[in-house]
């Protein structure tokens, strides 16, 4: 009677331990498949990062970028480009924006200076990322900045500004007055003849 019950019991561990390991192999497919899409996932991401990263070795030193050879030259042509504003109108909110905008000269902690040391090239990097279409890495060439530093700077100038523009009082929109308005377009129809009883529309 043993026998029999002891082979029973025998073939009964065998048919869990079988079924144990199935469960067991069925599981570790799974997660092969989740590590192989993990891995994927983070294979595209860093491909993705690739595409705008640029790394500091290939970079001016932030005095000697683009930025500052404009700065240095005073050209309104190349001031309007990269920020629509002529040099008198930037250094109008530059001012107000090195009031909120701090750079420290000693930091006790230690460790490395702010690689922006003025605040017009962090003024300048901020309006260049509103009014251009450059891509990231390309701002990164044209300020000398790596990519880290590039959001890092951005998003404590944007905080900068939009405190340095309550109760500026430039920074408005502001209509012309009906008698301004038919003086600019005497103006303009002493040049061009202007069309009468007509409407337009203009979008953009």
């Amino acid at each position: 009677m043993q026998g029999p019950m002891r082979g029973a019991g025998v073939l009964l561990a065998l048919c869990a331990t079988s079924q144990t390991r199935h469960n067991l192999e069925k599981c570790v497919k799974r997660l092969r498949i989740r590590l192989h899409e993990d891995r994927r996932h983070v294979e595209w991401e860093r491909l993705l990062r690739m595409r705008h990263y640029v790394t500091l070795d290939c970079l001016k030193h932030p005095e000697e970028s683009n930025w500052m050879v404009f700065w240095r030259r005073n050209t309104e042509k190349n001031m309007l480009s990269k920020t629509s504003l002529s040099r008198g109108a930037f250094e109008q909110p530059l001012e107000r924006f090195s009031q909120f905008y701090i750079i420290p000269v000693y930091n006790p902690a230690g460790g490395r200076p702010r690689r922006l040391q003025h605040h017009h090239q962090v003024l300048g990097l901020l309006l260049a990322f509103y009014v251009g279409s450059m891509k990231r890495s390309t701002l990164c060439s044209e300020f000398g900045v790596p990519p880290s530093t590039l959001s890092r700077v951005l998003n404590a100038a944007e905080e900068a500004l939009a405190s340095a523009l309550v109760g500026f009082s430039p920074a408005r929109i502001v209509w012309p007055s009906p008698a301004r308005q038919r003086a600019l377009a005497q103006l303009v129809e002493s040049r061009q003849p202007m069309l009468r009883y007509t409407w337009g529309f203009s979008m953009g």
